[in-house]
């Protein structure tokens, strides 16, 4: 076993005896079943929350090193609104798009140098299609889920 996941292991199982010691010797139930999970709750929101907004304050809410736009330059030069956002509209159309539609992992390419040499692009759609299907089942879960907490249940669960 690589030295690397023993520590991760330990963890585990040191957090593990604590959790068992404080709910079987200690008595502290509650706090271990209803104050720690909240607690878990509220931090991963809260985080998720000043993520979005840290994103949503940046110019481009990406940090996507190529873009395949126009900047807004000369007033005669057409600038591509939704990929080089200009405005406060331009960064939320793209947020949107990047958020639902992965649009950054789409045009993915991977440059390889063949004979020659001669430099080839080859795209990674199948990297967009899986991480699309993913995501999208793993928000279904979600959803599926909030049944279990959302009292009552709304008629779409």
């Amino acid at each position: 076993m690589n030295e690397k996941y023993l520590y991760s292991l330990i963890a585990v199982i040191a957090l593990f005896l604590v959790a068992y010691a404080g709910v079987e010797v200690a008595g502290l139930q509650y706090l271990f079943g209803i104050i720690i999970p909240y607690l878990a709750i509220i931090t991963f929101i809260v985080g998720f929350v000043l993520r979005v907004n840290d994103w949503a304050r940046s110019p481009v809410p990406f940090r996507i090193p190529t873009t395949c736009g126009q900047q807004k330059s000369l007033p005669w030069i057409k600038h591509s609104k939704v990929e080089n956002p200009f405005g406060s509209g331009g960064v939320i159309v793209r947020m949107i798009l990047e958020i639902l539609f992965f649009r950054s992992l789409f045009r993915n390419t991977k440059c390889k140098i063949n004979e020659g040499p001669r430099i080839s692009y080859v795209w990674e759609k199948w990297l967009w299609l899986f991480s699309l299907a993913f995501h999208y089942a793993f928000l279904t879960v979600l959803v599926r889920h909030l049944r279990f907490f959302l009292e009552p249940v709304p008629f779409c669960f």
